[in-house]
């Protein structure tokens, strides 16, 4: 049994009428959550699932996923949950690398909805596999990234100290379960403290202000566009918001006035940095942060972490970091030689140790907290027939914090693509919607540097002169 599965148990026994988790369905409390998880982990063995084998799942956010989480790791299985926005091409590669045994969807009624049965439980070691997730980050391909329960265990023991968490919270969370920040906010830090958790299947801001006054909750965590939503919403002053005390906010940009805003709403926000591969590297969300700290810099290690930063590259280390990716063939590139993991991105320490990002050696677009390679979208796009030559850069964005503008050079600059075709080009590649470009500039021909590389500064560089020549 993982640790996380223990301490379902171990509430389920001290307080079986709390509240686990609550959907747009059901409620259920620990007590229900641990027989089901019984039920799905026996279900699961029935079908071969054994110690190490990899569970994939694409479900929405609800409280089965919750549960599958749970009883997967509970048989000493590895948990691989996939975000709902992948589609064929993304899954089918996730299967085939992961080495799937079974995979879980909505349509898995006998799985997720079991008789009633109790499995026999595995306790693998703690520094084992037990979670794969899957991130674009900066290769045309997505990358497995495999966390333990000592590496996840030492991420809540962090979140909960810094934050000053306790059983009492709810969790309110509209970040996909698939993602990291879901995994932790949405089922096991709650879990990990005997907490509640709120799931949200689909964002609305409306909804989550609802979902925050009727079911007091206290906590949030996730991406500039959440907090954005909760700020600017033009019904905020109708709901009760005096239980949520804490919204960390990190995965893109984060303007350092929205910060504020929240504050004077009596929130306590922050600017926070992390990857799947290192969840929360700092944050400068915590009680007693000034506020030019919380809005301006990316914040302090939190827990044992420790951030340094090397000709430009922020490097990190400590016990939540990652065990490594499911190829290991990227391994050498992630880690120094001492140990250090190398984020890819570009950053500097202040006096104080405050650490502040200033933009990212990985060629990657951060839309709305989520990391888009513009290298897989380059491909495909390169045998659209109409497209002679093509980059991807990220382009800065006030509502997502970063977009994808595909720069592309026309076979024919009489019939050139439109940003349509090129999108329907690529949906029907099987690309996901959340990764086409929202923007088309057109050239004659793209810089290059000395080295032959796309010149992506530039291509921005010219972007910009042109909106600014339409003013």
């Amino acid at each position: 049994m993982s640790a996380f599965g223990e301490a379902l148990s171990r509430w389920a026994r001290r307080n079986p009428g709390r509240t686990a988790v609550v959907d747009d369905r059901v409620r259920l409390t620990y007590e229900q959550v641990d027989a089901t998880v019984d039920s799905i982990g026996a279900a699961l063995q029935r079908a071969g699932v054994g110690p190490g084998d990899v569970v994939s799942s694409q479900l929405p956010n609800c409280a089965e996923a919750f549960s599958l989480c749970l009883a997967v790791t509970r048989i000493g299985a590895v948990h691989n949950p996939i975000v709902t926005i992948y589609r064929e091409r993304e899954v089918a590669y996730i299967r085939e690398e992961a080495g799937s045994a079974v995979v879980v969807d909505g349509r898995s009624h006998e799985l997720l909805h079991p008789p009633v049965a109790s499995p026999t439980t595995v306790r693998p070691a703690p520094d084992a596999t037990r979670y794969l997730l899957y991130t674009s980050g900066s290769t045309s391909a997505p990358k497995g990234v495999r966390h333990s329960d000592l590496t996840l265990t030492a991420e809540c023991v962090a979140q909960a100290s810094y934050h000053g968490l306790g059983a009492n919270e709810v969790f309110v969370m509209p970040s996909p379960v698939g993602h990291i920040s879901g995994l932790l906010y949405g089922i096991l830090l709650p879990v990990w403290l005997g907490a509640t958790s709120v799931l949200m299947p689909v964002w609305d801001p409306g909804r989550f202000l609802e979902l925050v006054a009727t079911e007091h909750g206290t906590f949030c965590g996730g991406a500039t566009p959440f907090l954005q939503g909760v700020v600017e919403h033009p019904a905020l002053s109708q709901f009760d918001l005096s239980s949520l005390r804490r919204f960390p906010c990190g995965g893109a940009d984060v303007p350092p006035d929205l910060i504020r805003a929240a504050g004077r709403l009596g929130i306590r926000s922050g600017r926070g940095y992390g990857s799947t591969e290192f969840p929360s590297i700092t944050s400068s969300a915590g009680p007693g942060e000034p506020e030019h700290k919380r809005a301006e810099t990316d914040g302090r290690p939190i827990g044992d972490n420790e951030v340094r930063v090397v000709d430009g590259e922020i490097q990190a280390r400590g016990r939540e970091c990652f065990l490594g990716y499911q190829d290991p063939s990227l391994d050498d590139d992630a880690f120094t030689v001492d140990g250090w993991f190398r984020t890819g991105d570009l950053g500097t320490l202040d006096p104080d140790g405050y650490l502040t990002v200033a933009g990212r050696l990985k060629d990657v677009i951060v839309r709305s907290g989520e990391k888009i390679s513009a290298r897989e979208v380059e491909v495909l796009l390169a045998d659209h027939p109409a497209v002679a030559a093509v980059a991807v850069v990220a382009l800065p964005d006030p509502r997502t914090g970063e977009r994808a503008c595909a720069c592309v050079v026309p076979r024919d600059g009489a019939e050139p693509p439109t940003l349509e075709s090129l999108c329907e080009f690529l949906f029907g590649l099987g690309l996901s919607r959340r990764k086409l470009p929202e923007q088309l500039a057109l050239f004659d021909g793209l810089p290059t540097t000395p080295a032959g590389k796309v010149d992506k500064p530039a291509l921005r560089t010219r972007i910009a002169a042109r909106s600014e020549g339409r003013r």
